[in-house]
């Protein structure tokens, strides 16, 4: 458990709150808002009502947030899932607690915590699930907190639940050297396994010192080709692809008996100024046929291979929390055997900023929001 706010430096400068019921301070706060679906311009920081707190929640003072690909799809409209504009976006912070909800136990006031936000996530106040807000370790900024929920909790969904990673498995993990491909790779290497990624050939060494023993550049490189070639022809066991049907018809044929291909983006359908509509139109018109022929159940029967669909917000939606997919490595992310990169932090007023740094995959590691 964290020391109380008071036995901190900096702790003044959060906001006193007990209870839900006790009397506010403010009722207004900053946060970056989406009001239109557009290029990184949109984004603007506006005054925007203080979440409420209810059974079972609480809301936190917030230090970072992270910035996901899903924040830039709902940016341009790809993303269903995102509430109603004028909205806030944003899916786990770091901070320290300001208001505990009815029915909580086990946090104080001005505990330093990280959670899952389920959107809202980048404003000054956040509410979240107490059984998805965890203590941050000592050992942690609230940026390199605000980087852990979503990256590793996907990554742990992928590699471990529905790929069931092994020690000496071998795993492709595209986009190696972003927020999810770092977090995935440190959960790989953890594990045993042997490691292929994709990056720019700029960024092989990060990638390798996170874990990767084969690194590919994808820009003058074929993956495909490549990962044969390395495994004499064999392939690999589990494969993370977030790009789109065009490298997952490649990602399907490379996989070796027993081999399983977890898909959890399409992130080809977007640019650095936001959507591309012709490249998007080509990924939904490629979808059905870019792996497993699933209209031919007896195909099926020979392939011997297994393709995932990863959508974490439909993920936490239905498990009701991510205590699944992050409890895990709580443990290990403590003792510093797992490690959250920040690429960089940008303040709110530069949002579009970040929006456009992440669209341009400028970023080794996750890309962050700070309140000032």
């Amino acid at each position: 458990m964290q020391a109380p706010a008071a036995n901190r430096p900096g702790a003044e400068a959060v906001p006193r709150r007990r209870d839900a019921g006790a009397a506010r301070k403010f009722r207004v706060m900053k946060a970056v808002v989406l009001t239109r679906t557009g290029a990184p311009e949109v984004l603007e920081v506006k005054e925007w009502p203080d979440p409420a707190v209810g059974a079972g929640e609480v809301r936190i003072a917030v230090r970072a947030a992270g910035l996901n690909f899903a924040d830039t799809m709902a940016r341009v409209g790809f993303y269903p899932a995102a509430p109603k504009m004028p909205c806030v976006l944003g899916y786990e912070v770091a901070g320290e607690v300001e208001t505990i909800g009815p029915d909580v136990s086990g946090f104080v006031i001005g505990q330093r915590v990280m959670a899952g936000t389920r959107f809202g996530g980048q404003a000054e106040l956040a509410t979240a699930q107490a059984r998805d807000v965890m203590p941050l370790p000592d050992n942690l900024s609230f940026e390199e907190g605000a980087a852990f929920p979503v990256s590793y909790g996907t990554g742990y969904a992928a590699l471990m639940i529905m790929g069931g990673l092994r020690e000496q498995n071998r795993v492709l993990i595209h986009s190696a050297a972003g927020g999810v491909g770092t977090a995935a790779t440190q959960i790989a290497r953890n594990a045993g396994a042997e490691i292929f990624g994709t990056a720019s050939a700029a960024k092989h060494p990060a990638i390798q010192a996170q874990g990767v023993h084969h690194p590919i550049d994808y820009r003058s490189q074929d993956f495909k080709a490549e990962v044969r070639r390395l495994t004499d022809g064999e392939g690999v066991d589990i494969i993370m692809d977030a790009l789109g049907p065009t490298s997952f018809r490649k990602d399907y044929r490379i996989l070796r008996p027993g081999g399983r291909l977890i898909m959890y983006g399409l992130s080809e359908a977007l640019n650095e100024n936001g959507r591309n509509l012709r490249a998007a139109v080509t990924s939904l018109l490629r979808l059905p046929t870019s792996t497993m022929p699933w209209w031919h159940t007896g195909r099926m029967l020979n392939q011997n291979r297994g393709v995932f669909g990863l959508n974490l917000l439909s993920w936490w939606r239905r498990e009701g929390g991510m205590g699944r997919i992050t409890a895990p490595l709580l443990t290990d992310l403590g003792a510093g055997r797992l490690a959250p990169i920040v690429a960089k932090a940008f303040p709110f007023d530069c949002a579009g900023d970040a929006h456009r740094f992440l669209a341009e995959r400028r970023n080794i590691g996750k890309v962050v929001l700070t309140p000032s």
